[in-house]
């Protein structure tokens, strides 16, 4: 039988103290530590007080409070509460976080390991702010930066906990961030602290370690990928991560449905490890796992926090560029590290979409697989490098299973295509190119409406080219196989250009090119490619970039009347409208939510039932979709309009001009010649690695002001590649973990000479 806990101990002597009687009070010491070291006189005070209560009704009835007050005590200073009790005031009878019934048909543990009973030492911790004063502790940088390895973590169906032994005053660690994102979305979190008085705990244990981490926006591939994988990947690499970690997820963000490809899978990080999550609608791959349902389950050893480490600006950390690399490369030794793997992988992924999707019917979901990209790339130039060679479609060949569809030349055997003359380049003379441009297609919004003409283009120069579309469903390990010989990757701005993490990291610099609207920028991507270390530039066709007859020719305007209403659809703007019925900006500010929903009904109701509205509902759709900015429409209509017209231009189909962008290709040819030369001229004494050297390279670019077309790349270049501080190149990371962080002295050679006015250069497509 479970012994009093002193707490309750206290409490009973304190109340019997002074409950009154008929005859006189109890005189008892009120020392919980009496009663510890001398549970006979603990006895004794009871049985008198219990003989003297009953004499009166009114005793009975402070009897029955005592009885209540010291079982509730009782539970609550127990071991046992965390199972009954969650954090909240809702008993927790077998529920998960989302209070659905656990049945035998979810209630999934797919760990290998057995409960029993263990005794489990009082949690410790440190943090990487342990060394700083008070003050310091308390800045933004070091709150969202913080990091924790507390030893001695368990996870129930309720979340984490630690135990603290006995009942002694004892403050829980400090919160930690789990995000690496935006500030707005920080979650902080801690596990709850469960007092025991016992030492042993019937629990799982894993002598291993366990990462606490939370997601961003799972369901998008690169918040997937750049706010939450690559950190986490760069966080194990930190500390000691292995294949038989764990991963947890401590907190839900914002209630997010994980509705995201069911490939996007971690097993190529982990053997044994799993991934506990609190929810079954976050059970999305065979690696994730409810916690088990019979008992706790123990890590020797957790690691709490992302760091705040991302590319973009608004992370107080950055990950060092060899992460992304070591990311690329464990993700090809695991799956395609032999024709084998490879084969290996190709049939167990069909297999699990046979056994999912096998009764469903063709062209269901069971054709939006993760083998579909596969299936639906187009090569050309493969096998026959050089001018005139691959231009038919026949040549698009399912390369499936293969180990290297895709070898480029190798440098012993590599020639210079390019001959210049007063007349140009001759693409007659030579008889290799060694780059592989990769083209991204979109089926829907933002999809290049002339992406077969730059296809020929490309080919007809003489490049290997390999178009891809992933709206059809592509796994991570599919993604990284189409992407691991792309030099130059070409694709309208979106998800897709994240998918430039898998590129090579040189032989030759890595380059993007962003095809975007003629009115929607976005410098997302910006700081994901020079943190890896690519160069990325935009290019613009349409009717604000018509530089010449020649640019107007090559990039007409396209009015999408169809995908102009779908967008309308979505938003709140109705056309159509007489002056007299239109609302004022500020008028609409002064409504309810629900007298705008209902003013936007009626207001729909009276232009689908008159002719007249609908003629000049067409009218305005046809100037709000042109190719010049809609000034009286903006003044009729207010701020709805510029609603309409940021999802419009940012979702809008688009042209490629061909000419140039071949043109563009062409120079980056070059630009490998010239890589040759800067890399070979590094001194062999300064000890640099060969992925040190491509470095070097990159930063070249950034000095001559060819690594960035955007506008404010500057601050993007100064914070990702020259800032000490915060820079991604030249840091401490994998080869020493005791110094993470901290700039090399290879690192600031290789920044030597970055100046503010090459970092704000824009570098265009030449017109």
């Amino acid at each position: 039988m479970r012994p009093l806990f002193p707490s309750t101990i206290l409490c009973l002597s304190f109340l019997i103290q002074f409950i009154p009687t008929r005859t006189h009070t109890l005189s008892v010491p009120l020392s919980s530590s009496f009663y510890m070291e001398n549970p006979v006189g603990f006895l004794r005070s009871l049985m008198m007080f219990l003989r003297i209560v009953p004499t009166a009704r009114r005793s009975r009835r402070y009897l029955l409070v005592i009885l209540i007050f010291a079982i509730g005590i009782l539970i609550l200073t127990s071991d046992y509460s965390s199972r009954i009790l969650p954090l909240g005031s809702v008993v927790y009878f077998g529920l998960d976080s989302n209070w659905k019934p656990i049945t035998a048909q979810n209630n999934r543990w797919r760990g290998h390991t057995v409960a029993g009973e263990l005794e489990l030492p009082e949690a410790t911790w440190t943090c990487t702010d342990d060394h700083l004063s008070e003050q310091d502790r308390d800045t933004k940088t070091n709150r969202r930066s913080r990091q924790c390895i507390v030893e001695n973590l368990c996870v129930d169906r309720q979340g984490a906990f630690i135990r603290s032994n006995g009942l002694g005053a004892r403050k829980n660690m400090p919160k930690v961030n789990l995000m690496s994102s935006d500030e707005v979305s920080d979650v902080y979190w801690q596990p709850r602290l469960q007092r025991s008085w016992r030492k042993v705990i019937r629990a799982h244990f894993v002598n291993e370690t366990l990462f606490v981490h939370r997601l961003y926006s799972p369901s998008h591939f690169s918040h997937w990928l750049y706010n939450g994988m690559i950190p986490l990947y760069s966080t194990m690499k930190r500390f000691g991560g292995t294949k038989n970690s764990w991963t947890f997820r401590g907190s839900q963000y914002h209630h997010e449905s994980i509705d995201r490809q069911g490939t996007w899978e971690m097993e190529h990080f982990f053997q044994t490890g799993k991934e506990l999550v609190l929810s079954q609608a976050e059970m999305s791959t065979p690696f994730q796992t409810l916690p088990p349902p019979d008992a706790p389950i123990c890590f020797q050893r957790a690691v709490i926090g992302l760091g705040s480490q991302c590319a973009l600006s608004y992370c107080e950390n950055n990950i060092p560029t060899e992460i992304y690399k070591a990311f690329r490369e464990e993700i090809a030794e695991y799956y395609w590290s032999s024709p084998q793997t490879w084969s290996k992988h190709l049939k167990n992924a069909q297999e699990a979409i046979n056994s999912r999707w096998g009764h469903e019917a063709p062209g269901s979901k069971a054709m939006n697989s993760q083998l579909k990209c596969l299936e639906s790339a187009r090569y050309y130039n493969f096998e026959a490098a050089g001018p005139n060679h691959g231009l038919e479609l026949g040549e698009a060949k399912n390369r499936v299973g293969q180990m290297t569809p895709d070898a480029v030349d190798s440098p012993e055997g590599y020639q210079n295509l390019f001959v210049e003359s007063s007349a140009g380049i001759d693409a007659s003379k030579g008889s290799k190119r060694q780059l592989v441009v990769g083209i991204i297609q979109r089926d829907k919004s933002r999809r290049l409406l002339n992406d077969e003409e730059l296809v020929q283009g490309l080919v007809q120069a003489g490049f290997r080219v390999k178009w891809m579309s992933f709206d059809h469903g592509c796994g991570l390990a599919e993604t990284a196989y189409l992407l691991r010989d792309v030099n130059v990757l070409i694709s309208p701005h979106g998800n897709a250009l994240g998918t430039s993490v898998f590129m090579p990291s040189y032989d030759p610099v890595s380059t993007i090119v962003s095809v975007d609207s003629s009115r929607h920028k976005e410098a997302w991507f910006m700081f994901t490619a020079t943190a890896i270390g690519q160069r990325f530039i935009q290019t613009v066709c349409g009717p604000s970039n018509y530089v010449d007859d020649f640019s107007r020719e090559h990039c007409p305007y396209s009015k999408d009347v169809k995908f102009g209403h779908k967008i309308l659809d979505a938003v709140s703007l109705v056309l159509g409208l007489p002056d007299s019925m239109v609302k004022t900006d500020e008028e609409k500010s002064s409504m309810s939510a629900s007298a705008l929903d209902s003013m936007r009904k009626k207001y729909r109701n009276y232009v689908n039932s008159n002719l007249a509205a609908q003629k000049l509902a067409e009218e305005e759709m046809d100037v709000l979709i042109g190719p010049e900015q809609p000034s009286a429409l903006i003044q009729k209509y207010g701020e709805d309009v510029w609603t309409f017209l940021m999802h419009f231009w940012k979702e809008a189909p688009r042209y490629v001009d061909v000419v140039r962008v071949v043109k563009f290709v062409q120079s980056l040819q070059r630009d490998l010649e010239q890589e040759k030369v800067v890399e070979s001229s590094i001194p062999e004494n300064q000890h640099m690695s060969y992925a040190q050297k491509s470095y070097g390279v990159y930063v070249e670019y950034v000095r001559k002001g060819q690594a960035c077309g955007l506008e404010g790349c500057g601050d993007i270049l100064q914070r990702n590649v020259a800032d000490e501080k915060t820079s991604a190149f030249g840091k401490h990371s994998i080869d020493d973990t005791s110094k993470w962080g901290q700039s090399t002295s290879e690192g600031q050679m290789l920044r030597e000479g970055l100046s503010h006015e090459n970092m704000r250069t824009i570098w265009r497509i030449e017109t």
